[in-house]
């Protein structure tokens, strides 16, 4: 698929089921909606963050390894297994087994089908114009930024904009900042080169 048409997807996905609010608040809804099953899982294997299966009985679950603790990747875990439902991907052998370096928040993973279901759910919980509305409004605002449409973050001033750009945002969405900043990037709104701390 091609990401406007992922984008396309995420969006109609979005118009039926968040109607107001941000979409992280309303993915128990989401599955619930969809006959999903919703199941936290303790897994010994630190590897294992999400799937989604087919029970024998035919009833889907989007499984979750209970051992996340970060709300933000939990959000983004399940996200991404509605994608895989949603773009209708082939459950192969009955189960979508994601791990750690499938589910990547802020880079395209090797897999097609995984690095769809990765773009599916910046664009469900990031919708485009949601993001740049707000993102832009917040650099307007700045009094310390120079250039209002576009955000070069480096060591100097900027991080400091980008600080408190990035506390709103990622509390607004349920994301984490890895998450934000490749949504941002993916949207030609901000560049990033400083040194991670």
């Amino acid at each position: 698929m091609t990401n406007r048409e992922i984008e396309e997807k995420a969006a109609q996905v979005y118009a039926k089921y968040v109607p107001s609010g941000n979409s992280h608040t309303q993915l128990v809804n989401i599955i619930e909606a969809e006959k999903i099953k919703l199941r936290e899982v303790p897994s010994e294997n630190s590897d294992f963050v999400g799937a989604l299966t087919r029970g024998n009985n035919g009833q889907l679950y989007i499984m979750v390894n209970q051992g996340i603790s970060n709300i933000s990747r939990r959000n983004f875990t399940i996200a991404h297994e509605l994608g895989h439902y949603f773009l209708s991907h082939q459950l192969q052998s009955n189960i979508f087994y994601c791990c750690e370096n499938e589910i990547l928040e802020e880079s395209q993973a090797i897999a097609p089908m995984e690095g769809e279901a990765n773009y599916f759910a910046g664009c469900l919980l990031m919708p485009e114009y949601k993001v740049k509305s707000a993102f832009l409004g917040m650099l307007r605002n700045s009094r310390k930024a120079k250039v209002k449409d576009f955000l070069l973050v480096k060591n100097d001033y900027t991080f400091s904009i980008w600080c408190g750009i990035r506390q709103s945002l990622t509390k607004r969405y349920g994301v984490s900042e890895a998450a934000l900043r490749y949504r941002l990037r993916q949207l030609g709104l901000a560049k990033f080169e400083f040194d991670k701390q």
